[in-house]
C-alpha cells in the first residue's frame, strides 16, 4: 500500500506536469498563476495535508487540481488559493455582463489584428472568446489566437493575459526562456520583460495604468495541432506596441467590486516591513530575500537565513482575510496546535521534522488571524530532520507571526 508521502508527492508532480500539458479552460489560466505559487511551496517544502485530504483529492480526480474554479466538496476546507466568490449584488446584471464581455472580446481581437496581422491573414479565433473573470483579486482575462501560415499543416498560437492587479504571468514561465529575459524600454517609458529564441518569444509589462500584461508567442498550439509552423515573422517592435497600447485595458468594475479590490490590497506588508519583521525575530546572522510572491489578496516573502552554520528558508507572508486559509494549508503542515499567548492574541503553532521531495526537512511555523481577519504567517524551513544549534526558537517564530508591522 503506498504512504501518505509518496502518494503527496505523486499528486503534487502530476499537478505540476499536466497543468503545462493538458488543455485546460481560459479562464482557469487565471488562477493557474496563484495554484503555481501555492504548489511551490508543497514542491520546495510543504506537502499535501493529511491522508485525509490526499483521499479526497483522489476522490475528486486528478483534473481538479487543473480546475481550481470548480466547486469544493461539500464540508471540504477552502484550499489556500481558491477563490472567494463576490456576492450577488457586487456583480453586474447577466445581460450586462454578456454585452461587456462580447464588446471587450471584439475589442482584444481587433487589437491583435491591429498590432499582428492587420492583413488578417495569420490570426484565428477558434479556441473561444477573451472572457473577463470578475473574481476577487482575479479581475482580468486570458486567451489565445491561432497563427496560421498559407502553405504549412501546423498552427502557432498567440498567448494573452491581462490582469488588474498583481503581476500575473513572467518572462520564462511558458517556453522555458528565463535565462534570456531580460529588461527592454518601452516606448512611453519604463521597462518590459522580454525574451525570444527564433519564433519563440514573452513580454510581459506592468502599463501605467497597473495592469499587467503578458503575451506568449509559440509556434506550436498543442490544443489544435501536432505540427508547429515556422516563419511567424512577430517582432519584438510588435510585442512591444501591442503591450503599450492605450486601448489594451480592462472593463472597469463596479464600486462594490473596486472596493473588494482595494481590501485586497490594503492586507499586503511591504517588504521593507516584512524585512523588518525578520531583523527583529531572528537575532544575528544574514537575510537575502529570495522572491515576493504578491497575487490576489496574497502576499510573502521568503527569506535565506544564514547564522553561523544555520542556513534556513524564512517566508513571512499575509493573507487578505477573503483569501485567508486554514493554519494546515498556508502552512502546508499536517497538523496544528492552537496556543493562546500571555497577551491573550490566539495563534496556531507547528513543529517537527517533514519528508518533502527536496530531502528531509525541519519545519517550525505559525499563523495569527489579525484583529481585521488578515491572516500572517511565518513559516521556517531548516534541511535535515533535527533542529540545528542556535535556531529560532517558538518564542521568536511567535513574535515575528504577531508582529504589528504585519498588521496594516
Amino acid at each position: 500500500m503506498i504512504d501518505e508521502k509518496t502518494l503527496a508527492e505523486r499528486l503534487a508532480d502530476a499537478a505540476s506536469a499536466q497543468d503545462n500539458l493538458l488543455p485546460r479552460a481560459l479562464n482557469d489560466d487565471l488562477a493557474a498563476g496563484h495554484r503555481r505559487l501555492r504548489r511551490h511551496r508543497v514542491l520546495t517544502g510543504g506537502g499535501i495535508v493529511g491522508g485525509a485530504a490526499a483521499v479526497a483529492v483522489l476522490a475528486i480526480g486528478v483534473s481538479s487540481w487543473l480546475t481550481p474554479n470548480a466547486e469544493p466538496l461539500p464540508g471540504s476546507p477552502q484550499v489556500a488559493g481558491t477563490t472567494a466568490r463576490p456576492s450577488p449584488r457586487s456583480k453586474p446584471s447577466t445581460v450586462q455582463v454578456a454585452a461587456q464581455d462580447a464588446a471587450f472580446n471584439r475589442k482584444m481581437q481587433g487589437l491583435l489584428a491591429k498590432h499582428f496581422d492587420p492583413g488578417r491573414k495569420h490570426l484565428t479565433f477558434e479556441s473561444g472568446p477573451f472572457e473577463v473573470s470578475r473574481d476577487p483579486g482575479q479581475h482580468g482575462t486570458t486567451g489565445r489566437a491561432g497563427w496560421k501560415i498559407a502553405g504549412q499543416k501546423g498552427e502557432g498560437v498567440l498567448k494573452v493575459s491581462l490582469l488588474g492587479s498583481g503581476t500575473g504571468s513572467q518572462c520564462g514561465e511558458y517556453e522555458d526562456l528565463l535565462p534570456k529575459c531580460h529588461s527592454v524600454p518601452m516606448p512611453g517609458g519604463g521597462t518590459a520583460t522580454m525574451a525570444r529564441l527564433g519564433d519563440r518569444a514573452e513580454i510581459q509589462y506592468q502599463q501605467p495604468d497597473g495592469e499587467s500584461v503578458f503575451v506568449s508567442v509559440q509556434p506550436l498550439f498543442g490544443n489544435n495541432s501536432t505540427i508547429p509552423v515556422h516563419g511567424m515573422g512577430i517582432t519584438d517592435a510588435q510585442l512591444k506596441a501591442f503591450v503599450a497600447d492605450s486601448d489594451l485595458n480592462l472593463p472597469p468594475l463596479s464600486a462594490e467590486e473596486q472596493a473588494v479590490e482595494q481590501q485586497l490590497k490594503d492586507a499586503a506588508p511591504t517588504l521593507v516591513d516584512v524585512t523588518k519583521v525578520a531583523g527583529r525575530g531572528l537575532t544575528g546572522g544574514t537575510f537575502d530575500t529570495d522572491h515576493v510572491e504578491e497575487f490576489a489578496g496574497n502576499f510573502l516573502v521568503a527569506i535565506d537565513w544564514k547564522k553561523a552554520s544555520i542556513s534556513a528558508t524564512v517566508e513571512i507572508g499575509v493573507d487578505a482575510k477573503l483569501m485567508a486559509s486554514k493554519c494546515l494549508e498556508q502552512l502546508s503542515v499536517p497538523s496544528c496546535t492552537p496556543l493562546t499567548l500571555p497577551d491573550g492574541k490566539k495563534v496556531e503553532y507547528h513543529e517537527g521534522a517533514r519528508s518533502y521531495q527536496g530531502g528531509p526537512t525541519y519545519v517550525m511555523g505559525a499563523t495569527y488571524v489579525q484583529p481585521d481577519g488578515d491572516l500572517a504567517s511565518v513559516r521556517i524551513l531548516y534541511p535535515g530532520t533535527k533542529l540545528p544549534a542556535g535556531a529560532a526558537t517558538k518564542a521568536q517564530v511567535l513574535a515575528m507571526v504577531t508582529d504589528s508591522a504585519l498588521d496594516k
